[in-house]
């Protein structure tokens, strides 16, 4: 009896020092994997266009962007529903990652008075001064313009602003993705990616809309 259990206990100081370690390397590479499936899922859309000759309404964008990720948004005023969808899935999101650190919301603001717009919109939809939000004016050339360099998939009549359509920029500043936020489950889609790169604060919960679902 003493000789099996002398045995028992080895195999279980073995399991401890070999059998655990390998277990929990096994989950960690394969969320790795799943990590990095997902990231080389993106397409590549080219280079971030150089913004800084826009004008900030807003915040300030920030002079340093390779090594974070940033959202990149258009906000057309005469656009009352894809304002309104970008406005809740915008503020829903940001406040999802407020605290989290090298990611950057930014949005160019089309209008006759943009920097009344980017006050009432942030107003509207809860976005509080922050070194991640800033609000670029952009006269219609340039809004249309930066549309074609981020290479927005445009319905319709392919202007800037009609839909709530976002361009994700990686670390490397390279385009790698769009969202619609009007689709409640293309949005899901990007808390998510996110959330792999940039983990959410502690307890937060993704969450599309936080007052109620779409």
């Amino acid at each position: 009896m003493a000789k099996w259990n002398k045995i028992g206990g080895t195999l279980i100081v073995l399991f401890m020092l070999i059998g655990l370690p390998a277990i929990s390397y096994y989950y960690l590479s394969q969320g790795y994997a799943y990590r990095k499936e997902a990231i080389l899922a993106q397409g590549a859309y080219g280079t971030m266009p150089d913004l800084g000759g826009l004008t900030p309404v807003r915040g300030k964008l920030p002079e340093e962007l390779r090594g974070a990720m940033t959202v990149v948004g258009w906000l057309d005023p005469s656009q009352s529903r894809a304002t309104q969808q970008y406005g809740k899935m915008l503020d829903s999101v940001y406040q999802q990652f407020a605290d989290s650190p090298n990611l950057y919301f930014t949005t160019l603001v089309k209008g006759d008075d943009p920097s009344a717009t980017a006050t009432e919109f942030a107003l509207t939809y809860n976005l509080p001064l922050s070194p991640m939000l800033s609000f670029l004016a952009a006269d219609a050339a340039a809004f249309n313009q930066t549309a074609r360099d981020f290479a927005l998939p445009l319905p319709g009549s392919g202007q800037a602003g009609e839909m709530p359509i976002v361009a994700l920029v990686d670390s490397s500043l390279t385009i790698v993705k769009h969202y619609d936020l009007a689709d409640r489950q293309q949005t899901i889609g990007l808390v998510q990616l996110i959330s792999l790169i940039i983990p959410l604060p502690e307890k937060a919960d993704i969450i599309v809309e936080r007052k109620k679902e779409l």
